[in-house]
C-alpha cells in the first residue's frame, strides 16, 4: 500500500531576530562581515538579509544573489528564501561558487553563438589521467621527469588520486604549467616539475578531446578571466546584480575569492557570514583566514557578532567551548563570546571495550530515544570521521531495527552490484552483434545468474547446473556445468524441458535476445551500428526485457533491509542510465562500445544529480563534511578514536599539495606549521558534529590492546577524569538493546533465573501478553526446551529387514547421529576429492588390469565430466588422479607377482544376517592361485589411514569377510582376509596394502557378526547418539549436532 504523504511546507512567517540579527539585516553599505558561533542564526540572517532588500528596497530577486559551498546547503537556502518571499525569480537565488562561475561561463557562450559548456565529472577526469600516466609508461609520449621515490606508485589509483588534488589546488590559484614547474624549481620540488608537464598535457588533451568542458577546479578562475577579459561580460553582471550574501564564508577558495572580488564593485553590497571555526571544506582548498582577516580587501565595512547560540542548550554549548579553544583564534574570534540559547541538554561520554560493543551501544541508545522519549528516527544522526566504520554501523543498526538513511553512492558506477551483470551482458550483446564472438563467457554466465538481475541463489544455481550436466552425459557430452549455463543463455530450447531452477536463466536469455534485437549492426560500408543504436537505447532495451522494476519497486517500498537493497539497486541502475544518456549527448558519434570503455575506465564515484530514493523516517549515518550546516535533537558521534579523530597525517604528502598553497598563499610551509594546520582542521571538525545536536550528544570511543580513545573524550567530559581515583576513564557496560527478541530473551533468562518468585511472575505475565500480541519467541509451544519428541517410534519396526551397508558400519560406530544426517542427505553434495575418488573407481572397474599409461588416458577422456573449471586448480588434481592410477597399475602388477588371480571389479553382493541385510559392491574380488580363499581389496583414494593396530577389527574389512563366508559371491565361502589398497595421497610414493588377518585367526572369530547384529540393531531404534572424537574435525554436520557448540544453539 502507498501512502501519499506530502512534504512539510516551509515556514512562511518572519523569524524572530535579535538584536544583532536585526541590526545586521538592517545595515546598508558596500561590505558587513557577520560572524556566529554554531546555532546562532546566521543562515537565517542570510536568509533575511535579502528579504529586506527585496521588500524595504524595492530589489528585484534576481538582483539578489546568495552564494554558499554545496549543492545541498545552495538547495535549502533557495527554498527558504522562496517561501519568506512568496514569489518566483528567473535566475536562483542561491547558488554555489562553482554553479554561480559556471552560470556566467554559459551565458557568454550562448550569446556568443558556441555549444553549451559541460563540466568534467571527476570519473572522466580521473580517466584522463590515467591515460596520460599510461602513455607515458608505454612510451607513446615523452614521460615527465617524476622524482624515483613515487615511480612505484605511478600507475596507481591513489597517486592519481594525490596528483588530482596538486593539478586542482594548482589551478584554483591560477597557476600555469611554467608557474608551477618555476615553484617546483624554487622550492626543491622535483615532484611539481614533473606534474607542471602532466598539467600542460592535461589542458591539450582536454581542449581537442572535450571542446566546452571544463575542469571543476578551473571553472572560477575561466569565470573570472572572463570577466577581467571581457567587459561586456563584466557590466553585464554588476548591472544584474545589487546584492551579494556568502553564507558560510569560512568555505571560500582562493579561486571563489578571486571571483567575488572580480564581481564585486561600487553599488553591489556584499554581506560574508560565517564562522571560522567551522570550516569543513579545507582539504578541497577551503581556507577560513579570508573570513577571519582578508575579508576587507572587498572594502572597509563593520563586523557583526551574533551572541546566542538558539540551538545549543547549555550543556552542549559548554562542551562545545572548551573544544573551540584547541583551534588556531583566527580574527580574534569573537564569535565563541557566545551564550546558550537554553538550560538543560546532556553530553555523555561512553568507553567501550570492543568496536562490537560501541555499535550495540549506538543501536541501543537509537531505539531507547525513539521508544522511551518519542525522538523521530529523522531527528537523529551518528557522525563518524570516515566511512570506515559506517558499514559496521549501518549492519548493526539495520539488524537491531533502526531504519538507516541509505548510504550515498561511495563505489564507481560499473562496480555497483546491480550494475555488473548489465554491464557484462552488454558487451556480450555488442560482441555477438558484431560477429566478435558466438557464446557467452561461463564466468560472465554465473555471474550474471548468480546477481540480483539473474536473481539466482546458490541452490538453485546448483539445481540448474545438476539439470544441466544430467542432460550433457544422458546425450554422451562432457562439456563442464559453466559451459553449459553459457551456452543455454543462447539456446533457450535447453531449458524448455526443465522446473522453476532455470528461471533465472530463461530470463537472461530474454534480456541478450532484445539486446541483440537493439543492437542493429549498420548496413554500409564503416558503419559499425544502425542509426539511432546507443549505448542508452541498447541498455533500456535489455533492462525493459528484464521485467524486473516492478518486482524492486515493491521490495523497496516494502522497507527493511531487503527493500533498502533494492533501493540501492534502482538507485544504481537509474545512475547508469544517467551516464549513458549523458554520454550520448556528448559524443554522439560514438558507439555503444565506446560507452562500455569509458564507464569500464572510471575507478571513482561520480556525483549525480538524477533522483535517488528518498530517505522517510530514518536515522542519518554520515561524516562532518555532510553534517555540516544541519541539525538533529540527538547526534552520536561515534569511533573517536586516536589516529582517526583527530587524524594527524599530512595531505597531500606525496606530492606536496599543502605545501604549494602555502607557498602561493605565503604562509609558513614548514613541517611544525604544516602539522598544526591539520590538528586545526580536525577539531573544526569535531566541534561541527558536536554542534549539530539540539538536545543531546553522546561520544562513543573504544579502548582495547589495538585502539585507544581520542584526547577529546578528555577536552568534552573532563569533569570524570577529575573525579575519578586513578585518573582513568571507566568503561561502559552496554545494556539491553530496546528490541522484541532482546526482551523476549531477558524475560525468559528471569523466568529461569529470577532471584525471587515475584521477578519470576513478572517474567510470565511479560511473556504471556507478549504471546498473545503474537511476539516470536514469547509463546512456550515455540521454545524447543519445552517442545517433546514428536515421534518416538523406532525408525525400523521390529520386523522390518534394516539393510547395512559393510561402508557405513565404520561411521556408524563413530556418531550414530551423524550417520543419521547423513543417510538423509547431511553430507551435502560430493565435490572435489569425492568425485575425483569415483572417477578412479569407475575407470578401474571398466578397463581391468590394464597398465598406467591406459588408466591415465582414461582419466584424460573422462576428466571434462568432472564439470570442473579450466585453471591450476583443475590441472593439479587431475595430475593427482594419475598418480591413482599409477599405483592402482602397480598393484595389479604386484597381485599377479604374489599369485592372486582377479575374480571381479564392481561386484554386487547380497547376504541376510538376522535382521541385518547387508549389501553394496567390492570394489575387488580375488581368489587366491593356491586355492585358499577369496580375499575383498578396497580401494582407499583419501589423504589419511587407519593405524596398523586397528587392522585387526577394522569394520569395514569385518563385514567384507563375514560377507564372503556366508556365500555372498557364490559357492566359495572360505575368506583369506581382506585388504585396504591406498592409492591417494595416503600412500606415498608407491601404493600400500593394509591386510585383515582372516576371521578364523581372531581371538574372536564372531566379532564381525556381532558388530552386524549390534550395527542393524542401533539402526532401527529411535534414538541415536553423538559421539564425540577426532571425526568431529571433518563432520559436515556439526551445525546440527548438539554434542558441539555450533549445534547447542536452535
Amino acid at each position: 500500500m502507498v501512502v501519499l504523504r506530502r512534504a512539510p511546507s516551509l515556514v512562511v512567517q518572519p523569524p524572530p531576530l535579535d538584536e544583532v540579527q536585526r541590526a545586521a539585516v538592517e545595515h546598508r553599505g558596500a561590505v558587513l562581515r557577520v560572524l556566529g558561533g554554531p546555532g546562532t542564526g546566521k543562515t537565517t540572517t542570510a536568509v533575511e538579509v535579502v528579504v529586506d532588500r527585496v521588500e524595504r528596497d524595492g530589489l528585484r530577486p534576481d538582483q539578489c544573489l546568495v552564494l554558499t559551498s554545496s549543492r545541498l546547503a545552495a538547495g535549502a537556502l533557495r527554498e527558504r528564501v522562496t517561501a519568506r518571499l512568496d514569489r518566483t525569480s528567473t535566475e536562483p537565488l542561491a547558488r554555489t561558487h562553482q554553479a554561480f562561475g559556471f552560470g556566467l561561463l554559459r551565458q557568454a557562450a550562448a550569446l556568443r553563438g558556441d555549444p553549451t559548456p559541460r563540466l568534467l565529472s571527476g570519473p572522466e577526469q580521473d580517466v584522463i589521467l590515467r591515460e596520460l600516466l599510461a602513455g607515458h609508461a608505454s612510451g607513446e609520449t615523452p614521460s615527465p621527469p617524476w622524482p624515483e621515490q613515487v615511480r612505484e606508485a605511478l600507475p596507481t589509483k591513489g597517486f592519481r588520486g594525490e596528483l588530482r588534488d596538486l593539478l586542482m589546488r594548482a589551478v584554483e590559484h591560477g597557476l600555469e604549467a611554467d608557474d608551477l614547474r618555476r615553484l617546483g624549481a624554487e622550492h626543491d620540488r622535483p615532484a611539481w616539475v614533473a606534474a607542471a608537464d602532466v598539467l600542460e598535457e592535461y589542458d591539450e588533451v582536454t581542449a581537442l578531446s572535450a571542446p566546452g568542458a571544463y575542469d571543476p577546479a578551473w571553472i572560477l578562475g575561466a569565470a573570472a578571466d572572463l570577466l577581467e577579459e571581457t567587459p561586456e561580460a563584466m557590466q553585464r553582471v554588476r548591472d544584474s546584480l545589487r546584492l551579494v550574501v556568502v553564507d558560510d564564508a569560512q568555505e571560500l577558495t582562493a579561486a571563489a575569492v578571486r571571483l567575488l572580488e572580480t564581481v564585486v564593485a561600487p553599488g553591489i553590497d556584499v554581506v560574508l557570514i560565517g564562522d571560522p571555526d567551522s570550516a569543513v571544506q579545507t582539504f578541497r582548498g577551503a581556507d577560513p583566514r579570508y573570513l577571519a582577516d582578508g575579508w576587507t580587501a572587498l572594502g572597509e565595512g563593520p563586523t557583526f557578532v551574533l551572541p546566542t547560540a538558539y540551538r545549543l542548550p547549555q550543556a552542549v554549548h559548554a562542551a562545545a567551548a572548551r573544544v573551540a579553544p584547541k583551534i588556531a583564534a583566527l580574527g580574534g574570534g569573537a564569535q565563541r563570546q557566545s551564550r546558550p540559547g537554553r538550560s538543560g541538554g546532556t553530553v555523555d561520554v561512553r568507553l567501550l571495550r570492543a568496536v562490537s560493543q560501541e555499535a550495540a551501544l549506538v543501536a541501543a541508545e537509537l531505539r531507547e530515544a525513539h521508544l522511551r522519549d518519542g525522538v523521530p528516527w529523522s531527528q537523529m544522526a551518528v557522525i563518524v570521521r570516515g566511512q570506515g566504520r559506517t558499514s559496521t554501523l549501518r549492519r548493526v543498526l539495520s539488524a537491531a531495527g533502526v531504519p538507516v538513511t541509505g548510504a550515498s553512492a561511495d563505489l564507481p558506477v560499473r562496480d555497483e552490484v546491480a550494475v555488473r551483470p548489465l554491464l557484462a551482458l552488454l558487451q556480450v550483446v555488442l560482441d555477438l552483434a558484431q560477429g566478435a564472438t558466438d557464446a557467452v563467457p561461463p564466468q560472465v554466465a554465473v555471474d550474471a545468474l548468480a546477481s540480483p538481475l539473474g536473481g539466482a541463489d546458490a541452490v538453485g544455481l546448483r539445481r540448474l547446473r545438476r539439470a544441466l550436466r544430467r542432460a550433457e552425459l544422458e546425450s554422451g557430452g562432457d562439456r563442464t556445468s559453466d559451459e553449459l549455463l553459457a551456452q543455454a543463455l543462447l539456446n533457450p530450447g535447453d531449458l524448455q524441458d526443465l522446473g522453476m531452477e532455470a528461471n533465472p536463466a530463461r530470463r537472461l536469455t530474454t534480456v541478450i535476445r532484445a539486446g541483440l534485437e537493439a543492437a542493429r549492426p549498420g548496413d554500409q560500408p564503416g558503419q559499425r551500428w544502425a542509426p539511432g543504436v546507443t549505448a542508452e537505447s541498447v541498455l533500456w532495451a535489455m533492462w525493459s526485457a528484464t521485467r524486473i522494476a516492478q518486482e524492486w519497486r515493491a521490495s523497496a517500498l516494502a522497507g527493511g533491509q531487503g527493500g533498502a537493497r533494492a533501493d540501492r539497486d534502482l538507485d544504481a541502475v537509474v545512475g547508469l542510465f544517467d551516464a549513458a544518456a549523458k554520454f550520448t549527448d556528448r559524443m554522439p558519434g560514438l558507439g555503444p562500445e565506446e560507452f562500455l570503455r569509458h564507464i569500464e575506465s572510471q575507478d571513482i564515484p561520480g556525483d549525480t544529480l538524477v533522483a535517488r530514493s528518498p530517505s522517510g523516517e530514518s536515522v542519518a549515518v554520515t561524516t562532518p563534511q555532510a553534517a555540516a550546516g544541519q541539525e538533529w535533537q540527538l547526534v552520536i558521534v561515534a569511533g573517536v578514536q586516536e589516529g582517526v579523530w583527530p587524524d594527524l597525517r599530512l595531505r597531500g604528502s606525496l606530492l606536496g599539495s599543502e605545501q604549494l598553497v602555502d607557498v602561493v598563499a605565503g604562509r609558513d610551509s614548514r613541517f611544525r606549521a604544516a602539522q598544526a594546520a591539520v590538528r586545526y582542521d580536525e577539531t573544526r571538525l569535531f566541534l561541527v558534529a558536536l554542534t549539530r545536536a539540539t538536545d543531546r550528544v553522546v561520544v562513543t570511543a573504544v579502548r582495547s590492546d589495538d585502539e585507544q580513545p581520542s584526547v577529546y573524550l578528555d577536552v568534552v567530559d573532563p569533569d570524570t577524569i577529575e573525579r575519578s581515583e586513578n585518573g582513568d576513564r571507566g568503561f561502559t557496560e552496554v545494556g539491553r538493546t530496546m528490541t522484541l527478541p532482546t526482551l523476549v530473551g531477558e524475560l525468559r533468562r528471569q523466568l529461569v533465573d529470577g532471584p525471587t518468585k515475584d521477578d519470576r511472575l513478572t517474567a510470565v505475565a511479560a511473556l504471556a501478553r507478549l504471546a498473545d500480541a503474537g511476539v516470536a519467541g514469547a509463546d512456550p509451544e515455540q521454545w524447543w526446551a519445552m517442545r517433546v519428541v514428536s515421534d518416538d517410534r523406532p525408525l525400523r519396526d521390529e520386523d522390518r529387514d534394516v539393510r547395512v551397508s559393510p561402508s557405513k558400519v565404520e561411521s556408524f560406530g563413530q556418531c550414530g547421529l551423524r550417520w543419521l544426517f547423513s543417510t538423509v542427505g547431511g553430507d551435502g553434495p560430493r565435490v572435489g576429492a569425492a568425485d575425483i575418488g569415483t572417477l578412479v573407481h569407475d575407470i578401474a572397474a571398466e578397463l581391468g588390469d590394464v597398465d598406467a599409461q591406459t588408466l591415465a588416458a582414461e582419466v584424460d577422456a573422462r576428466w571434462a565430466r568432472l564439470g570442473m573449471p579450466r585453471g591450476w586448480v583443475s590441472d593439479r588434481k587431475r595430475a593427482e588422479a594419475h598418480e591413482m592410477v599409477g599405483r592402482l597399475a602397480g598393484y595389479f602388477d604386484e597381485a599377479r607377482a604374489k599369485g592372486w588371480e582377479k575374480v571381479g571389479a564392481e561386484v554386487a553382493m547380497k547376504v541376510v544376517l538376522g535382521r541385518a541385510v547387508v549389501s553394496g559392491r567390492v570394489d575387488r574380488l580375488e581368489r587366491a592361485t593356491d586355492g585358499s580363499g577369496l580375499r575383498v581389496v578396497d580401494y582407499k583414494t583419501g589423504s589419511s589411514k587407519p593405524k596398523s593396530d586397528d587392522l585387526p577389527l577394522h569394520p569395514q574389512l569385518g563385514v567384507y569377510q563375514l560377507a564372503v563366508e556366508r556365500g555372498a559371491f557364490g559357492e566359495e565361502k572360505r575368506s583369506t582376509g581382506a585388504a585396504l589398497l591406498q592409492i591417494g595421497k595416503a600412500a606415498g610414493k608407491n601404493h600400500q596394502v593394509q591386510p585383515q588377518p582372516p576371521l578364523a585367526e581372531a581371538d574372536d572369530p564372531t566379532w564381525a557378526e556381532q558388530l552386524v547384529a549390534s550395527t542393524a540393531d542401533e539402526m532401527s531404534r529411535p534414538v541415536f547418539l553423538a559421539k564425540v572424537g577426532d571425526h568431529c574435525k571433518l563432520c559436515a554436520v556439526k551445525a546440527a549436532c548438539p554434542a558441539q557448540p555450533e549445534g547447542r544453539v536452535l
